[in-house]
């Protein structure tokens, strides 16, 4: 995929974030490859750059198991940044203006302690624990691709379409972080999410629920391959670990996640 073709899609979709809109992605404009991907949403995050809200605060993935990569023909997860203008603390009201076909998922957040400095080629799990707090969060997808733009793709096209459209990305809300956290068995964590104090939400488990400390070091080696860094303060959400919900204006989601607490939000129109 050459520069220009590149710079056009991340201007489409950068004007399309900055719209709060969507968009039909001329074909010839779709990513071929995970490299005409990162470079298309490089490039969408270079052009929101101008604004200081824009500026990155973590990154996100998702798809992060074997079981929901197969199920969605996906050859791996699906990241993205996290501008700082998409993030809010508990209890917040979070708009969906940006997050069209809006879901909800529950994950586990890890901020950073400390800035990690790469010592001996990649980050060990290890490595990583040593300098993050764990929270609860919530991960709320959204699209700048019309409907009708993206019936006619196959699995690899939506993931790379969903990669170069910021890894989904629409807003999160992050609790409070936990220090103590090491001896948690993340695989077995039943978590109890609930919309408007309905049923519990499913979990995802076994092959279906990716590990979410081998996802923070896949993200984590993976921004610093490409040539990006990670700051004391910066947020690194890990997939979910329950079936992706859809909310809309109006909806009250809330959360309880054994040993990390507790988070709550309603979502508005604007």
């Amino acid at each position: 995929m050459n520069r220009e073709t590149v710079r056009r899609a991340g201007e489409i979709l950068a004007a399309a974030w900055l719209a709060d809109n969507v968009v039909d992605l001329p074909s010839e404009l779709l990513p071929s490859d995970r490299d005409a991907a990162y470079a298309i949403q490089d490039e969408m995050a270079r052009l929101l750059a101008g604004d200081p809200a824009n500026r990155d605060a973590g990154w996100k993935v998702g798809a992060t198991s074997a079981g929901v990569q197969r199920a969605e023909g996906y050859d791996g997860p699906i990241p993205g940044r996290i501008f700082a203008s998409t993030v809010f603390g508990d209890s917040a009201s979070v708009p969906l203006t940006r997050c069209r076909d809006a879901k909800v998922e529950v994950e586990v957040a890890f901020r950073f302690k400390a800035a990690p400095h790469l010592k001996n080629g990649a980050f060990s799990q290890d490595d990583l624990a040593m300098i993050v707090t764990a929270a609860p969060a919530f991960d709320v997808t959204g699209t700048r691709y019309a409907a009708a733009c993206r019936a006619g793709w196959d699995g690899r096209q939506n993931m790379l379409a969903g990669i170069a459209d910021n890894g989904n990305g629409g807003a999160v809300l992050l609790g409070e972080g936990v220090s103590s956290w090491a001896g948690m068995d993340f695989m077995q964590l039943c978590v109890d999410l609930r919309i408007n104090g309905g049923n519990s939400v499913p979990n995802l488990w076994d092959r279906s629920r990716g590990d979410p400390i081998h996802a923070l070091a896949w993200t984590v080696n993976l921004v610093y391959e490409r040539g990006f860094a990670l700051a004391a303060g910066d947020v690194v959400l890990t997939g979910s670990l329950t079936e992706p919900q859809p909310v809309q204006a109006g909806d009250r989601v809330e959360c309880t996640m054994p040993g990390l607490g507790s988070l709550y939000c309603q979502f508005s129109r604007a």
